[in-house]
């Protein structure tokens, strides 16, 4: 028996230490990207088309706001009313998509009557490949049904194979059910890198083609679901009554589950939707963090004019309009009560190079009359044509450009009071696409900094507005005869670059 001296368990343990440190850093440096996608049954794009339910599915799929979407029992040619839908309702031109038709008749390899029924992909990430295929197991509906492959791409680069599935139905078609699974596995397998499939199964968990999967894949509801799952219902009913929807993601890449839940009315499909979120072991090149830096900030406990050395720039002022520091907030105001033309003033910075992922927000702590058609604005300007801004006016949160003179209206919000406390601006390389974005953001009050920023526009930057010298702007003021406007409040404004 080796005996150990005092000196030689030093030297052991410290060399354990040192093993255990290196794999907890090791373990540490694990960067993971989160990906989130929805798989719904439609029931050929709802269940009544007076008024029309597919719009209803449209609107619970951009509330739950996923990456991806993949849709059972849609007709092929309802592609395009998806996809513009969600463009329309989430100010985006990013959403498409792929469909694949299942086969009515034909013998394997070839189909010989196509059905109108598809499944599909909707995505608003860069998709790198689409690969359609027809799984041959044969049901009352079909002889082969169809799945489709798709291969995004994450944030950082990181790519994920996306597979929507729809099994034969009926009881009677079990068996063709694990022909189905056993023939989607091998094909699945081909490919490498993580894998998220989802679809609708025509089985409970317990049963043999779902079985069959949980032998390669985790089932999303099973790991980490809270209450029955329940996602179809009963024939003239709207009682959810057995799971058979699912989504699974593979047990050897890596890939985490966040979140999971069951989503959708039942009046507009005879399923209700599943949506979870992954995390997703990066492979992009680990690179140093980027540091924002911050140019400017001002909290208005004093006004300090060297900030702010220039009055209005875009359009005309009013200078007998009042302008202080009032209990750390910036008031303009109070602005002209029952005055016909144009009366506006406010302040403005110098110039800051904003071209590095540079932004400019601030805290519009209080509007100025909601009841009148009296403005609040906040912008990030080259020159009195070049410009992007936020503006509060009546019951309304508007997003602006204004490009060669020309003003175009970007988004506009019901305005809240809570939601929309701080207003962003941000220049932003879209690593998705290449292209230089802009976005515009707006968060909660978090204790006088902001809490989470929404995204609620995003385009391609206009040359036009140069972002190497942008001045913030802040005004207030009416365009017309207005009563009692009141005062707009700003505080906490911050310009950065390299912003997240």
């Amino acid at each position: 028996m080796r005996s150990w001296t005092s000196s030689s368990f030093a030297v052991r343990a410290s060399i354990l230490l040192s093993a255990l440190l290196v794999g907890s850093h090791a373990a540490a440096a694990a960067i993971t990207v989160p990906i989130k996608v929805m798989t719904y049954n439609t029931h050929h794009g709802g269940t009544s088309t007076s008024p029309t339910t597919t719009q209803s599915q449209i609107d619970t799929i951009a509330a739950e706001n996923p990456d991806v979407v993949l849709l059972q029992e849609a007709y092929y040619n309802q592609l395009s009313t998806y996809v513009d839908g969600l463009n329309s309702r989430q100010n985006t031109t990013a959403w498409h998509g792929s469909y694949n038709r299942s086969c009515k008749a034909g013998t394997e390899p070839n189909c010989t009557s196509l059905s109108s029924e598809s499944v599909m992909i909707l995505t608003r990430l860069k998709t790198v490949t689409v690969t359609p295929r027809l799984i041959w197991a044969k049901d009352d509906y079909h002889v082969a049904r169809a799945s489709i492959r798709m291969v995004v791409e994450l944030a950082d680069g990181t790519q994920v194979n996306v597979f929507v599935a729809h099994l034969p139905a009926l009881v009677a078609y079990a068996s063709a059910r694990v022909t189905w699974v056993n023939t989607f596995k091998t094909w699945a397998s081909s490919f490498g890198g993580p894998k998220v499939v989802g679809g609708d199964f025509n089985e409970r968990p317990s049963e043999k083609a779902v079985l069959s999967m949980t032998q390669l894949y985790n089932d999303a509801w099973a790991v980490g679901g809270s209450g029955s799952g329940y996602t179809h219902m009963k024939d003239g009913t709207t009682t959810l009554y057995r799971r058979i929807d699912y989504l699974f993601w593979d047990k050897t890449s890596g890939s985490t589950q966040t979140s999971v839940k069951v989503a959708g009315d039942v009046h507009d499909s005879d399923h209700v939707a599943v949506v979870a979120t992954f995390a997703v072991l990066s492979t992009a090149p680990q690179v140093p963090a980027v540091i924002e830096t911050p140019l400017f900030s001002d909290s208005f406990s004093t006004f300090d004019a060297t900030q702010w050395p220039a009055r209005v720039i875009t359009g005309t002022q009013d200078s007998t309009i009042p302008l202080s520091v009032l209990g750390g907030n910036l008031q303009i105001g109070a602005l002209k009560d029952s005055v016909s033309g144009a009366h506006y003033y406010g302040i403005s910075t110098g110039g800051f190079n904003l071209s590095i992922n540079g932004c400019a927000s601030v805290q519009l702590a209080q509007t100025a009359s909601p009841a009148t058609a009296a403005y609040s604005m906040f912008g990030v300007i080259k020159d009195t044509n070049n410009l992007y801004r936020w503006y509060h006016v009546g019951d309304s949160l508007v997003a602006e450009q204004k490009v060669a003179g020309v003003k175009k209206t970007l988004a506009d919000l019901q305005y809240s009071a809570t939601a929309h406390q701080f207003l962003r601006i941000r220049k932003v390389t879209n690593t998705a696409t290449g292209t230089q974005d802009v976005v515009f953001e707006t968060a909660p009050d978090n204790g006088g900094v902001p809490g989470t920023y929404t995204e609620r526009f995003r385009d391609a930057w206009s040359s036009a507005v140069a972002a190497t010298s942008l001045k913030v702007e802040l005004k207030a003021g009416t365009s017309g005869a207005e009563v009692a406007p009141g005062s707009a409040y700003f505080d906490n404004v911050r310009v950065a670059t390299n912003c997240k």
